[in-house]
């Protein structure tokens, strides 16, 4: 989207992946790639704001087919234009913190991904790194020490383990850093920690400032931890009829489908316009 058709956008309509506009592990429904369209055609900008790499979010942008946007990556840690375009902002996990982690991390046994610009490194190659893999349609570095990225400052550091051990680790280090970081969750297996300037909520500010539109002409679709903040700061919030439950008590409509929730939200913010 070049400068010209930015400033005819009415409207803005962000929209998380992962148990929003994907279903299962990979499905997007005819309905919500219509809803996106129609939406489009009536002055929308429609965003893709996930915790998925760049990379990722790319291939999902353009399997939906949708026009040159920023796209929000890292829950929000950088945007950057679609189709490979340039960066637009980027916000990086502080060095020393991000040192601390990696140490505790590998102290604990922990399968840690670590992720510079777009690339995502590894200490090993397991199922967990194929399965996150394929689910997003990117590559792995293997770093046999990842201790090695000392005096680095990494776009997100993310955690995969059980889902029961997650919550607790999710607590743990909600204690031990506080506000040096963010700390969410975006999928029940992953635990993610990232710059306290960083969230999809604070993203969502930048993509007004960009548009230059009044926050309640805003729409954010989704489901998860990480999603709460971009809700927060929507002027309509639409959380995803199987969301936290913390999404469903400030949601202005929950749809009745996970198949197409995002086109029946988008088609009912569309209507008040």
């Amino acid at each position: 989207m070049n400068s010209t058709d930015a400033d005819n956008v009415d409207k803005l309509i962000a929209i998380d992946l992962d148990g929003t506009l994907i279903a299962g592990e990979d499905t997007i429904s005819d309905d919500n790639i219509a809803a996106i369209h129609r939406a489009g055609r009536q002055g929308a900008a429609v965003i893709i704001v996930t915790g998925r790499p760049y990379v990722s979010a790319d291939a999902v942008a353009s399997r939906v087919g949708l026009p040159p946007v920023p796209l929000v990556g890292f829950n929000g840690a950088m945007i950057r234009w679609s189709q490979g375009g340039a960066p637009l902002t980027q916000t990086c996990l502080a060095a020393d913190v991000a040192e601390e982690v990696v140490d505790r991390c590998l102290r604990q046994g922990l399968h840690l991904q670590y992720y510079l610009d777009d690339r995502m490194y590894v200490s090993q190659d397991n199922e967990q790194v194929r399965r996150y893999c394929r689910r997003n349609r990117m590559q792995h570095i293997e770093e046999p020490d990842l201790r090695r990225f000392a005096g680095r400052q990494p776009l997100k550091l993310l955690v995969i383990d059980d889902p029961g051990r997650i919550g607790q680790l999710l607590e743990d280090a909600r204690r031990r850093w506080d506000d040096r970081i963010y700390v969410t969750r975006s999928m029940p297996e992953y635990l993610e920690f990232l710059s306290p300037r960083a969230s999809k909520g604070r993203a969502l500010d930048w993509l007004l400032d960009f548009f230059d539109l009044p926050r309640q002409r805003s729409l954010a679709i989704g489901d998860a931890m990480n999603d709460l903040p971009l809700l927060q700061r929507a002027g309509v919030p639409v959380a995803m009829p199987h969301a936290d439950e913390d999404l469903k008590r400030i949601a202005h409509f929950v749809p009745s489908s996970i198949e197409n929730g995002v086109a029946e939200a988008i088609d009912w913010f569309l209507a008040q316009f």
